[in-house]
């Protein structure tokens, strides 16, 4: 993967700029995507904003469904691992041949715009989710108008507003996330957790913990944070561990967590544990060796 030092050292300032508005597709290719033509004066202020979010990132974490960083990091996430992403940058590395310029028609509606960054062999992918003032709907409703001399005026001309930062960069292999929430509505699949969820639901080792999984179904739902935690912990499988249910009764009797369980010791299911349960199967419910005290975490890193 890319050192995360390799991106930010990135020479933003003598890069060629294109700039995509890209929506999704029913289609195999998932999104569709335009080129858009930008003046020297609007290239030279994607530059800069690009270096303002390099300064302001400083330290990257590891991605992982659950994973969250702060206002001065990013998340860190192999390219292969999304299947999304790739299907975008397929798209707007097409041929030029296979490529045309965006319409108006085009930018309305658009899900977000691409920035290509390129100098010296290497281009970075600088990727944005556009303000709701994009959908048809909303413009529809607005009134343009320009400040000028004093005075407000209305103008018949279309205006976009690009924010001055970007909600995930790629180069070569790897994707930095600067905005987790952004990155996977836009390039993530929420059905790939839903059938992830399916699979659990229907696995033997997994269904062997509990007296019935209907409430654990409806807990889910097709809640995508849910989901996502659901992933994570069929990707542990602690469940599969010789003498899991027996571990956690005892310690749910012990430290009063209130997870009920039947005459066989399967886990009793309701709204009120569901949550409970949730923490304990992902191992996020922590003892403080310190303190004593018991906490539920976002997320969990081994030291």
């Amino acid at each position: 993967m890319t050192n995360f030092n390799e991106w930010r050292q990135f020479d933003y300032d003598n890069a060629t700029v294109q700039l995509w508005v890209f929506k999704k597709s029913k289609k195999p290719a998932k999104f569709q995507a335009w080129h858009v033509r930008t003046d020297a004066q609007v290239e030279s202020l994607f530059r800069k904003s690009a270096n303002s979010e390099v300064s302001r990132i400083t330290e990257n974490i590891a991605y992982s469904h659950l994973s969250q960083n702060n206002e001065n990091s990013c998340l860190e996430h192999s390219l292969e691992e999304s299947e999304g992403l790739i299907a975008l940058l397929q798209v707007v590395d097409a041929p030029e041949a296979e490529n045309t310029d965006a319409s108006l028609q085009q930018l309305k509606g658009a899900i977000g715009y691409l920035v290509k960054f390129q100098s010296r062999g290497r281009t970075v992918y600088a990727v944005r989710k556009t303000a709701p003032t994009w959908k048809p709907a909303v413009r529809n409703k607005m009134i343009n108008a320009i400040f000028l001399n004093g005075e407000l005026s209305a103008v018949p001309n279309e205006s976009f507003t690009f924010d001055e930062y970007f909600d995930f960069y790629c180069l070569n292999e790897t994707i930095f996330v600067a905005s987790k929430r952004a990155y996977e509505s836009t390039v993530s699949d929420k059905k790939a957790y839903s059938r992830s969820f399916e699979e659990l639901t229907v696995d033997p080792h997994f269904l062997e913990l509990f007296s019935d999984v209907a409430p654990l179904r409806k807990y889910v739902g097709q809640n995508a944070i849910q989901l996502r935690r659901m992933t994570v912990i069929q990707q542990k499988a602690l469940y599969t561990v010789p003498g899991f249910p027996k571990k956690v009764k005892d310690v749910s009797d012990a430290r009063n967590w209130g997870i009920n369980f039947d005459q066989n010791e399967k886990i009793v299911l309701c709204g009120n544990t569901a949550r409970v349960v949730m923490q304990v199967l992902l191992d996020h419910r922590l003892l403080s060796e310190v303190t004593e005290n018991i906490y539920d975490v976002p997320d969990a890193e081994a030291v």
